[in-house]
């Protein structure tokens, strides 16, 4: 097998349609499969995998197009016009398909692909909003045990309150971002840039909870005083029960949503069309 995947967008502008053709072009290269990105078809190749479906242009090979955004009726008469000649529209959803069906299209030319999710991958934001005391009473010790079993680099923690070791949390890999005083407005910013308050204490509850609460996060924390009243997303009380849920957090919902699981869905596709040919 060898793929043309024709990027009709390479010859003005590097968009995110290319990104896709480069994308899918790196992935075959490392299955084996011999591909080229072009701005044109050509017939020489098996698969004319053309991107996307609007600039289609038919030649004497096996043609495969990727359809995205069918939000006009221009855009609909367009794809009907492709699908004459098309051999399978590669969509992102199984929704689109039942869509074109139910607008007449032949539900049999058609297949989807869920696209790759974004290649970057962000910190989780967390928020600690407490003072720290020599008692031990606020059980911080917990985070230095929490570094140890996590993956560091999914989180960050912004933390507010007196008396933190950062320097030990640091040493330990975490992502820290720390002011020692309070301030309202540092409090508000960390509020508002998180999604997750996290609160150790076995004290009868902490008024920071009840902010974070009202500011929409997601609330980790013991169900310990007046926080069984106001409710708790992710309780616990021991380092196990703490661990496992960050352990759980750090996990990509999404983690098989990739260019190699994106490419590969295609090459079954190409693969069934040229069994169906011969």
């Amino acid at each position: 097998m060898n793929v043309n995947i024709v990027n009709y967008e390479m010859a003005f502008v590097n968009g995110i349609l290319s990104k896709f053709a480069w994308k899918m072009n790196e992935e075959l290269e490392k299955m084996g499969i011999k591909s080229v990105v072009t701005d044109a078809p050509d017939p020489k190749y098996d698969i004319n995998h053309h991107i996307i479906y609007f600039g289609y242009k038919h030649v004497d090979s096996l043609n495969t197009v990727m359809i995205t955004h069918l939000n006009t009726e221009e855009k609909i008469e367009r794809l009907r016009e492709v699908m004459k000649t098309a051999d399978v529209g590669v969509c992102m959803a199984q929704q689109t398909i039942d869509e074109l069906v139910a607008q007449g299209f032949d539900g049999s030319k058609l297949k989807y692909a869920v696209p790759a999710a974004g290649d970057e991958k962000l910190p989780i934001p967390i928020t600690i909003l407490t003072n720290v005391y020599p008692d031990g009473v606020k059980r911080e010790t917990m985070l230095n045990e929490l570094a140890k079993v996590i993956n560091p680099e999914r989180f960050i923690f912004r933390i507010m309150g007196k008396n933190w070791d950062v320097d030990a949390l640091r040493a330990l890999g975490l992502n820290i971002e720390y002011h020692s005083e309070f301030d309202r407005e540092v409090q508000n910013n960390f509020l508002i840039n998180s999604k997750y308050n996290l609160y150790f204490g076995l004290d009868q509850g902490s008024m920071a909870v009840l902010d974070a609460i009202n500011a929409g996060l997601q609330i980790i924390a013991p169900l310990d005083g007046f926080q069984n009243h106001s409710g708790v997303d992710f309780p616990f009380t021991t380092q196990e029960e703490l661990n496992a849920i960050f352990l759980k957090l750090q996990e990509f919902p999404l983690k098989d949503w990739t260019w190699e699981h994106y490419t590969k869905k295609h090459v079954e596709i190409w693969k069934e069309l040229m069994q169906e040919k011969t």
